[in-house]
Order: structure tokens, then sequence, then C-alpha cells
């Protein structure tokens, strides 16, 4: 079977190939026994097949009436490089276990079905597979080998429409530049790279390219292993899948790549589902997604996330999810920048950040940045933040529609110049439940949360009154107003007045206490104001104030008018001796004294003597009168609120 046919045509295996064809059987030049790679690089010319044998078959050149099934062979080594560039055909092509140490080029060509399953390619100077502008409505690599050494790829695609790809358990190996190459691929229904899907690659251009590919279908990656110690893992910007996407079940992609070792920038998918992936660069981002859409929803569910560098490990700048983020229980690791860099970002439902979730970065930017966002809920019960040159959590600016959730074992931990947690300007349509005793800054206790322009709906809910005003007045770096006056206004109009007045004493004395209020005359007053009225919110302390005056003016008239300080004022000319006044007299007196624009007329008939003890009575009667009119009118100024400046 191994020799050549007397005209030096065709050899006895390649006309067996034929009838096969013509029959549509499978040629099994390896009786069905398994077959390994060792094997196939011990096969001798027994097991050779011309690769223009198969282009002429393919042509209809050699069959004359070839079977739908095309050709089936199994177990042969082809010889020479399979080229069906530019042939259009109906015949199939079906390889399996077999050996083609120079590869195959279907550049432009437009094919039924091309299956190399279980196949070793190889080619040192071009693309083991080169299928460019390939038309198919299959084409399989389940299991197959490509191995190649070229700035081009080991498999290219560029251009292609097919309606299967089918890499599942698929080994590409590049040492010069991509594993699969495959810009502006048009699939269908399904790309699988599943099973143990595996490629390894070089260089900038990345592992597996599918750069302004188009999937009708699913893009299925589970289990699948990228490699790149040079570049990205992945690079798919501009990449349409109308379906879900799936990084899962082991999917680890490892790279070393300012750029991202998984990029979708730009993107447009329906569904992104990494749960449990594992993905790692330590150059740069591990997801790198600016500008991403996604129809339904972004799972990281599990997923164990490594980055490097001010990118972020995570960047999902100015990307709109339809549905919800959800990165329960996810782990997010970067040492040199942002765990999670997501200023921008739009979510129409609910952005989980809980359960078990982690997240460590390092610098200002905040180990999970969230400025100007836009989500519909922010979940992060349970989730412990951690920077040690920053904030743990940065939200300036972001905007929620319903509820934010920041308790139930929920912890932040800054450092450096920033806060642990950062809410300014944070518009909160929902309630805001937030536990603060977990807040922490590394060096500096007040630096613990900034919340200038935080507003939310109701009172914020697993906090006391007390902690709140604790956490703004010893936990904030600066005095602001603005928090103050939003959690009096929601007490207000929770009918808490008490509460609302004690908020609003505890600013008073956080904003002299910080010295926002300057000029010793204005912060004298306040200081006043703050001891005789409760800075205006509690008039009573005044009124309480002008009745001990009173009380003092009544003692001391009945004291010092019994030892000779008062006297009858109308006493008869033939009285020897001024007469004492009697007590209720001395009483009057002093409600005189000390009451202002109030008189009972007891002076009239009992008046202060001339001697010491009467001038030091009248003296002391000024005083406490020039203090009841202070206190009145202190009173009365705190009533109308005429001193609640704050």
């Amino acid at each position: 079977m191994d020799g050549a046919d007397q005209d030096g045509s065709l050899t006895s295996v390649e006309r067996h190939l034929v009838g096969s064809v013509e029959n549509g059987v499978l040629l099994d030049l390896a009786d069905g026994w398994p077959i390994d790679e060792s094997a196939m690089r011990s096969w001798d010319g027994s097991r050779a097949v011309r690769a223009s044998v198969i282009r002429n078959i393919v042509r209809g050149l050699l069959a004359a009436d070839p079977d739908p099934c095309g050709i089936r062979l199994r177990g042969a080594q082809v010889t020479g490089r399979l080229d069906l560039a530019d042939i259009t055909s109906a015949v199939a092509v079906e390889l399996l276990d077999c050996l083609l140490t120079d590869g195959v080029n279907v550049k432009d060509a437009s094919l039924t079905n091309l299956t190399l399953k279980g196949c070793h390619l190889e080619q040192v100077s071009a693309p083991a597979l080169e299928a460019d502008r390939l038309t198919a409505a299959v084409l399989r690599l389940h299991c197959t080998t490509a191995t190649a050494h070229t700035a081009l790829g080991a498999v290219t695609l560029r251009g292609a429409h097919v309606g299967l790809l089918d890499c599942r358990g698929a080994h590409l190996y590049n040492d010069a530049g991509p594993a699969l190459r495959a810009e502006h691929l048009c699939v269908t229904q399904t790309v699988d790279l599943r099973e143990g899907f595996h490629a390894i690659g070089t260089g900038d251009g990345g592992t597996v390219r599918l750069v302004g590919a188009h999937i009708s279908g699913q893009l299925e990656c589970d289990g699948a292993h990228l490699r790149n110690d040079s570049g990205p893992a992945l690079v798919a910007d501009w990449l349409h899948v109308e379906q879900s996407v799936f990084f899962r079940n082991g999917f680890t992609a490892t790279a070393s790549s300012e750029m991202g070792a998984i990029r979708l920038a730009q993107a447009l998918l329906g569904d992104l589902d990494c749960r449990g992936a594992h993905l790692r660069n330590d150059a740069g981002p591990a997801l790198a997604a600016d500008g991403l859409r996604v129809e339904l929803a972004v799972f990281l569910f599990g997923a164990i996330l490594v980055g490097a560098g001010t990118n972020g490990t995570v960047r999902l700048v100015g990307a709109h999810i339809s549905g919800q983020l959800s990165c329960s229980d996810a782990q997010l690791h970067n040492d040199s920048g942002p765990a999670l860099l997501a200023d921008k970002l739009r979510v129409d439902q609910s952005v989980f950040l809980d359960r078990t979730f982690k997240a460590r970065g390092n610098g200002k930017r905040g180990a999970i940045s969230l400025r100007a966002a836009h989500v519909d809920s922010l979940d992060c019960r349970g989730a412990h933040l951690r920077n040690d040159a920053g904030p743990a959590l940065q939200a300036e600016g972001l905007q929620v529609t319903r509820e934010v959730y920041l308790h139930e074992g929920f912890k932040a931990v800054g450092s450096g110049d920033g806060v642990a947690v950062d809410l300014r300007g944070t518009r909160i349509g929902g309630a805001l439940s937030f536990d603060p005793a977990r807040l922490e800054h590394q060096s500096d206790r007040q630096a613990r949360l900034r919340v200038d322009g935080l507003t939310y709906a109701g009172l914020p809910q697993k906090v006391s009154v007390t902690a709140w005003l604790d956490l703004l007045r010893d936990g904030t770096p600066d005095y602001a107003a603005q928090p103050y006056q939003h959690f009096a206004t929601a007490h207000r109009a929770a009918g808490h007045d008490t509460e609302a007045r004690k908020i609003l004493m505890t600013q008073r004395r956080d904003q002299l206490d910080r010295y926002a209020l300057t000029g010793h005359t204005a912060r004298g007053w306040a200081r006043l104001t703050g001891w005789l009225l409760g800075y205006g919110y509690q008039p009573g302390r005044a009124l309480i104030w002008l009745v001990a005056t009173i009380i003092t003016a009544v003692i001391l008239t009945v004291c010092l008018g019994s030892h000779g300080g008062l006297v009858q004022a109308r006493m008869p000319a033939t009285s020897p001796a001024p007469t004492a006044c009697t007590l209720v007299e001395q009483i009057g007196v002093g409600l005189d004294l000390g009451t202002p624009l109030i008189t009972t007329g007891a002076r009239a008939s009992c008046d202060t003597t001339n001697t010491t003890t009467g001038q030091v009575l009248t003296i002391s009667i000024w005083t406490l009168q020039l203090f009841a009119w202070v206190f009145a009118t202190l009173f009365i100024a705190g009533f109308t609120r005429a001193v609640r400046k704050t």
C-alpha cells in the first residue's frame, strides 16, 4: 500500500482515499487504534497522503461523484502544505488524528465543512492553519494542536465567515505572535473554546485576538487557559457577541501587559459571565473593559483577579450594563493601583460587592473607584476594602437610584492623604444603611469618612443618631454644614424635633471646635449663645437663667433688707426711728428689682436705705437687673430663632 502506481500518479493509500470519498466511508489507517503525538512521529511512508491529492479531490478532479460526506481520513501523515486557498467546493474535509507538518492554507476558500479533529498542525514561517476570509458552514479544530513561529499567528481567521467554530480541547502555540488571530471574524452560531482549550501566544498582539469580531451566538470559554508572558491574553476590543460570553469553571488568563489580560474595550455583549475565573496580569489590568456595553448582566461571582498599575485590576470606565454587576465573593488585588476602577460606570440594576467580596488596592484613586457612576443600588454588605495609600471606597459624585448598603460586616480601611470612604456629592434616592464601626484610617482617625454633599432618603439605617454624629464630628477631616443639615432635616421630617435640635447643636459645636467660624467676636458670641441658649435651639436655658436671677434678687432683698438694707418709705413724722419692711414687702421689692418690665409696686412703701447694707443691695440689684434684661432678650431672640446661624 505504500508504493506508487505504475504511472506514478497515486499511491495505494491515495487510491483508497479516493474510493472512500466516492463511497462515503471513513478511511482509517490506524484501524481504530488510539493515536497520540508520539505515534504520529513514528509513522513511515505507509500512512502518507500528499496534500496535492486532497486538494484535487476537493476540486472534484479525482473523485468524479463524491459522496456528500466528502473526505473522511484518519491516522494519515499529510505531506506538504495542504493548500485549499481560493477553492470553492461542496466536498467536506474531515481529517481525524492526522499529522500535517506543513500546516493548512484555506485562505479565501468556500467550503461546507472543514474538520481537523485530533490533528497536529505545524509550520515555522507561516500560520499552522491559515484561514483568513474562509467561508465555511462548520470549522472544527476539536482537540487539535497547532504550533507556529510567526507574527501572523498560529491559527488565523481574519475576516472569516463561519457558521460554527468548534475549538474544544484545542492547543494552540506560537512563540512569535498570537495563537489565534481572528480580527473581524463573523460567526453565525457559537464559538466554542471549552473542554481544555489551551492557547499560548507571545507579544503585544495578544494570545487570542477577536478584535471587531461578530458572534451571533455565544462565546464559550469555560475551562479554557490563555497565557502570554509578554502581552495580553485576549484582545477583543469592539467584539460583538449577541448572546453570552462565558469565562467560567476554571477559566484562567495569565498575561503581562499594560493593555490588560482580557481586553473588552468598547465591546457589545449580551451577557458576560466570569464566575470562578482566575485572571492575572503583573503589568496591567486583569480585565480592561472601558466603554463595554452589556445588554444583560456581568458576573464576577467568586472570581479571583490580580492586576498591577494605576489602570486598575478591573477597568469598567464608562461601561454600561443594562442588568446587574455581581462581584459577590470575588477577590480583586492590586499592589500599585485600584482594584476596581469604574468611574462613570452605568448599571441599570444592582451592583453587588457583597458577601465575602475583598478588594485591595493602593494609591490615591482608591481601592474601589465609582466616581460619577450611575447605579440602581449598591450592596456592599460583608465587603472588605483596603488601601494602604489612599481611599478604600472612592464614590465622589456617585448617583444611586435606590438603596446603598454599607453594613453587616462591611469594612473599609484607608490610609494616606485620602479618607477611608469618600461619599462627597453622592446622591442616594433610597435609604442609606451604614455601620460606621468598621471604618478605619491607618494614620488619622478623623479621615475615616467624607460626606460633603451626600443626600439620601429618610433616615440613615443601621446607625444611631449618636454614632452618626460622632462620625461626622470625629471621623471627617473637615467641618461641613451640609451633612448635619441634611441629617437634621430628615429627623424633622420624621417628626423627631428633639433629635433635630441635638444634631444642629452638635453641628454648631463642631463648627467652633474646628475653627470653621472666624473672628473673635463671632466665636465669642457663638460660645455665649451656646452656653445660654444651646445656640438658639434651647431658648429655655435663658428662661431658666432669668428665673434664677429673679430668685437671687428676692433672696438678696430678703437677706440684706432684714439687716437694714430696706425700710419703710412712708414713715409718720412722729415716728422715732425707721421701721423695717415686712417679709412680703421685701419679696415684692426683690421681684420689682429682678423682673424686667414687671412691677408689684412694693417700692412705693419699701425702699433701700443709705446705709452700707442698703448701698450693697442697690449695686447688687443693678447688676441683677442687667443680667435679667440680658436673659430676657436672649430668650426672645432664641424663641424667635434670631440667633440660629449655622
